[in-house]
């Protein structure tokens, strides 16, 4: 045989060596446990005698082939790699005169991947195109002995297997793995991590990798086995090992990093350099598939989460997930995903969220009843988090990202495992309001009819449509709700309708601004003709017996006169203006909140409910639903912007007040404007106020209480009537004025900018203004002493005004010619002789311009001339 050969000879020659030593291995493995291990089949310990033989065999199975014969030809790939399942025809020990040579030619081999090469005699006529190998015991075997498997037998040096399950070589000990065959990485410290590939791979290496684990059914793994060898866990064979015996197996300390990336639109793909152990993980997995241009593998995504599961355990690896995402997060096998929602477990959730070494914070806001937004700066992590969800969607407009509710559970279990991220989660109130759409069950959307045939068929018939869907709203919630009806909408029908569905709960107490306790006497006595005439008891003084009746009408002044009585519980409650409890710290609350919390029905009236700012809803919302926010420092933490102070906390400003007007709309408040329901409105809505004529003197009381005798009595002639009348009117005006005063304070306190009150008398007019400049409010004044070149610029001031304005008018000097649009609201302070004037009074704001439905208030006190002019 020729001595010469070359390197390159002799470097193929030393690859065809160690394949031969992975397929011999290979074959063991499969008939022991009918299949074929990750980075190559187990082969246990023959004889003491072979160890020395073995362990060189152990290291060439952990250095699988990076090089095939033919990159070109898979069927020849094909045909080699399964052929050689059943024969082991590498050379173990093996001594002659090229023993040198030998070793130089295996001296690349050994640096690369830190395995020693025995020394082996080489014969010299051997070439790349006939390659010799020699077994054990000296026999030469060529290239064709490996194809023709029938005309070689097993080296003398391994016994025959008599059963496959029975163990060959007790040096590599099964552990009682499941598959009857435990991975050389539990074996080895470095069994699957997989040294570098020379240079000169190829771009079809790794697919020989694919072949290399496929059975054939002649070797007893069929398609059931190879089934099974797919799904079982991939856990079982991530980073476990032990260490080697030998000094030269041992290898040094690496970590290799990369990337999981989007690979079409149900597919990931790995952007990793070579790792053993990474490459075990990616042949377990069912769905791999490598591409050969790419020299990546790809898998499906619906195996990302058990990949990651396994990628995270490896030690020698780290593994960016897709876009950044954490892969533990996904990979942890959520509680929530596929599954239904556990409540109580989302509301762990809002409880321990904070993490104080957080680097990213951010927050999640209700944007709808569907749909909620994670308010967070960037983070790679989260977005990778982000594009994991079905239901993503980014809000370029402001730059945001927004998922389903349904969602929420999966997403906040993945951001709560990140360490560095902090995010606080949707409030308790929220998830308990919106469970079924978080949960994917049907929420219900349209409220249903509610059964009025308890209630007086007058009051039902004269709701109109949207008012009985505010009746159906509240009996829906149990009795407990704020109604937030623009003013004009009937807020107090809809009220009374709702007492008298639960009238067998009676007695019912109304907490109202003093100035129309006498009208909601009147209402319930011509909304409800079944209550007898003395079924209503107005409370005027503190001496008064705040349960003397039915219904119990109170001032919220008087209520917080009248501790004792209050012990008494109401199960029924109507608070009018609600808007007036906005101030825990004011006597009327103090005295409102426990006969609030302690009625079975709530039912809060209030046009603006938030005048200023979302603090001032805490009180509201506490008295229908105080389970939503126990503390009011969580409330202003979340809606208030609440800021520390060096004297304090500031609850003054304002934050996420969608998220609060959605779960208020959804839960516990119904609001309509004008223009929602403007087709059901007529153009002008009169409503007569009733108010009492307080804050006069005792003489003037006793001179309205004759004149109304003398009224009452007649007169001889029309003149007397006329002049008797005349004085009455007078005397009335004086006697309203507290009571006009007092109403339109109320009406500015309610939020209303604009409004007309016209009056007739000068006292009047003078008293409205006084008061109006003391409370440093803007109005316009149009009387008979206003010249009439001011008139119009006075109209446009107060038609093109941002700001709260009044116009204070003159019945007789005002009525006409005046376009007053910008307001939907007139009052009427006094009454007049001819109702002509009054209707065109009324049409200074009811004119071309006007958008809304214009409310009409009368004022009316009775015992004066009121009653007679009415």
């Amino acid at each position: 045989m020729s001595s010469g050969l070359t390197e390159e000879q002799k470097r193929r020659i030393e690859e065809n060596r160690q394949k031969a030593l992975a397929r011999r291995a290979e074959r063991l493995a499969a008939q022991r446990g009918g299949q074929v291990g990750i980075a190559g089949p187990q082969v246990k310990e023959q004889s003491p005698g072979n160890r020395g033989n073995l362990k060189e065999g152990n290291n060439h199975v952990r250095f699988i082939s990076q090089h095939q014969q033919n990159p070109n030809s898979p069927a020849e790939q094909k045909s080699y790699l399964q052929k050689n399942y059943n024969h082991y025809t590498a050379n173990q020990q093996m001594a002659g005169s090229h023993g040198e040579q030998q070793k130089n030619c295996s001296e690349d081999s050994e640096q690369a991947s830190g395995i020693k090469q025995f020394p082996t005699t080489i014969p010299d006529s051997l070439s790349y195109s006939h390659k010799h190998y020699l077994d054990a015991s000296g026999q030469e075997h060529g290239q064709q002995a490996l194809i023709n498997l029938g005309a070689f037998q097993q080296p003398e040096c391994y016994p025959p297997f008599k059963n496959p399950a029975e163990p060959s070589h007790p040096r590599l000990i099964d552990n009682g793995h499941p598959d009857g065959s435990k991975d050389l990485q539990s074996q080895n410290k470095s069994a699957i991590k997989y040294v570098l590939p020379p240079s000169s791979a190829t771009p079809s290496d790794s697919e020989m990798l694919i072949n290399t684990s496929r059975p054939t059914e002649r070797e007893g793994g069929g398609g059931a086995s190879q089934a099974s060898s797919r799904m079982q866990k991939l856990t079982s064979s991530a980073g476990a090992g032990s260490t080697c015996e030998a000094a030269s197996c041992k290898k040094p300390n690496s970590v290799t990093k990369g990337k999981c990336v989007k690979y079409g639109e149900d597919r990931f793909q790995v952007e990793i350099g070579y790792n053993a152990e990474l490459l075990a993980v990616f042949k377990k997995i069912p769905s791999k598939s490598y591409d050969p241009a790419m020299k990546k593998w790809n898998f499906s995504l619906e195996d990302y989460s058990s990949f990651m599961e396994a990628a995270n355990q490896l030690s020698s690896v780290i593994l960016a997930p897709l876009e950044g995402e954490n892969a533990v997060g996904l990979a942890s096998g959520p509680h929530f995903v596929d599954s239904r929602v556990d409540v109580k477990s989302l509301l762990k959730m809002c409880k321990n969220w904070k993490k104080p070494s957080a680097l990213v914070k951010g927050k999640c806001v209700l944007i709808s009843r569907l749909r909620f937004e994670v308010d967070i700066g960037y983070c790679a992590e989260v977005i990778g988090a982000f594009k994991q969800m079905g239901s993503r969607n980014y809000d370029m407009n402001t730059r945001k990202w927004n998922f389903l509710l349904e969602d929420y559970p999966k997403l906040m279990e993945v951001l709560q495992s990140l360490v560095s991220v902090e995010v606080e989660p949707l409030p308790e109130a929220v998830i308990q309001t919106f469970a079924a759409q978080i949960q994917r069950s049907t929420s219900q959307t349209d409220v249903p009819d509610a059964d009025l045939s308890v209630v007086d068929s007058k009051i039902v018939t004269s709701l109109m449509p949207f008012q009985r869907e505010g009746v159906n709203f509240a009996i829906l919630r149990n009795g407990r709700l704020l109604l937030a009806d623009d003013m004009g909408l009937g807020k107090t029908i809809q009220a009374i309708c709702i007492a008298a569905y639960y009238r067998k709960e009676w007695p019912l107490l109304v907490v109202t601004p003093s100035s129309v306790r006498f009208t909601w006497a009147e209402a319930f006595h011509r909304w409800l003709p079944s209550l007898s005439p003395g079924s209503t008891n107005v409370i005027v003084t503190g001496k008064d017996n705040l349960t003397a009746s039915l219904i119990n009408i109170i001032s919220f002044d008087l209520l917080s006169k009248m501790d004792k009585q209050l012990k008494s519980t109401f199960q029924v409650v109507i608070i009018d203006e609600s808007h007036f409890l906005k101030n825990i710290k004011t006597a009327r609350c103090r005295a409102a909140m426990p006969l609030l919390k302690a009625a079975r029905r709530v039912i809060l009236l209030s046009g603006t409910p938030a005048m200023s700012r979302p603090a001032e809803l805490y009180t509201q919302i506490a008295a229908v639903q105080p389970a939503f926010f126990p503390q009011f420092h969580s409330f202003g933490l979340r809606y208030c912007d609440a800021r520390k102070m060096p004297w304090g906390w500031d609850y003054s400003g304002s934050s996420n007040l969608t998220e609060l007007k959605i779960l208020l709309e959804e839960s516990i408040m119904i609001r309509r404007l004008k223009s929602d329901v403007l087709s059901q409105l007529p153009a002008k809505q009169r409503k007569m106020v009733v108010v009492a004529p307080e804050g006069i003197s005792a003489k003037t009381k006793a001179v309205l209480a004759a004149e109304a005798k003398m009224m009452a009595k007649g007169y001889k002639s029309k003149q007397q009537e006329k002049e008797a009348l005349l004085l009455f009117y007078n005397r009335t005006a004086e006697a309203k004025i507290h009571s006009v005063i007092e109403y339109i304070l109320e009406l500015l306190e309610s939020g209303n900018d604009k409004f007309l009150v016209f009056a007739h008398h000068k006292i009047v007019l003078d008293a409205i203004v006084a008061e109006l400049e003391k409370k440093h409010v803007e109005y316009i004044r149009i009387d008979g002493s206003t010249p009439s070149a001011e008139r119009q610029s006075l109209c446009q001031k107060f038609q093109s005004s941002e700001k709260q304005v009044v116009a204070i008018l003159s019945l007789t000097a005002a009525n006409m010619g005046l376009t007053l649009s910008a307001a939907d609201l007139v009052v009427f302070a006094e009454l007049f002789w001819n109702p002509g004037v009054l209707i065109q009074a009324e049409d200074r704001a009811h004119r071309i311009g006007q958008t809304s439905s214009v409310n009409v208030h009368y004022l009316v006190a009775e015992g004066t001339a009121d009653d007679y002019l009415w």
